[in-house]
């Protein structure tokens, strides 16, 4: 009696440095920090005796999160894999900083040109494992032109786990000079502070105003919301001296004026 193998579609899911052999046993499962992007390796096998396409689709996951294929290159929706071969695919799913934090379910589906589909599981989990944000600052601050004005600004790691290289970023109008101590924070522990002194030029050429500057952290991590600050600016104090020494000027005159008219 002849017996009839149906073709087989194996679809091995690895995650990096996971090996072939294991790769079975292993669940499409990757766990990343908002604004960052989840990795998929795929690897589809072919056990039939022809060519075949497979079309590449995830669904399921929240709108917002961007999902796309690559195979070592270009962008892709769908691979070609050759009689009793294997394909190779990259999925990646782009988090947006502003997904909540929390346990996604999704679906993955690839299907054969001849119909023949497979779907499997696929987690993402999104996390706060970094964090971090100024706690304390001036929201407005008076400058004169020609002058230097100082700030001093708390930060703090309100992730779970250390950050690297941690700095704190002044987005100052062009001329203004910008001095940072210390220039960088070469590891912050969670839940731990640090300061900022921050000691900012404003040039002569620069007009009486209220400018705008923006305060940020950055880390090797990840960085912060921003932070505005207000800045008004007047006129160089030695206006305010002279105008004040021409009015003192002004009244002793006056008075010396009237005593000698009174005199009279």
């Amino acid at each position: 009696m002849q017996r009839t193998i149906l073709p087989l579609l194996v679809l091995f899911l690895l995650l990096g440095g996971v090996s072939l052999a294991r790769a079975d046993e292993m669940a499409l499962t990757q766990t990343v920090q908002a604004s960052q992007t989840a990795v998929y390796q795929l690897e589809i096998h072919n056990e039939t005796a022809v060519v075949h396409d497979y079309t590449l689709a995830l669904s399921g996951l929240p709108a917002g999160l961007t999902t796309t294929f690559t195979q070592g290159g270009p962008l892709v929706s769908q691979i070609t894999v050759p009689a009793n071969e294997y394909g190779l695919a990259t999925m990646r799913v782009d988090v947006p900083v502003e997904t909540a934090v929390g346990h996604y379910a999704a679906q993955f589906t690839t299907t054969r040109d001849d119909g023949e589909p497979l779907t499997l599981p696929v987690t993402l989990n999104v996390e706060n494992t970094y964090a971090v944000k100024i706690v304390s600052q001036n929201l407005n601050v008076t400058a004169f032109s020609g002058k230097e004005f100082v700030l001093d600004v708390t930060a703090v790691n309100s992730g779970a786990a250390a950050v690297t290289n941690l700095a704190l970023t002044v987005d100052a109008p062009a001329k203004w000079i910008v001095q940072t101590t210390p220039a960088t924070i070469p590891t912050l522990a969670a839940g731990a502070e640090t300061a900022f002194h921050v000691i900012v030029t404003v040039p002569s050429s620069q007009v009486a105003a209220d400018q705008k500057i923006t305060l940020a952290l950055a880390s090797d991590q990840t960085a912060s919301p921003d932070s505005p600050l207000t800045v008004r600016v007047q006129n160089s104090p030695t206006f305010l001296y002279v105008a004040l020494t021409v009015m003192g000027l002004a009244i002793v005159g006056a008075v010396i004026y009237f005593r000698r008219k009174g005199r009279r």
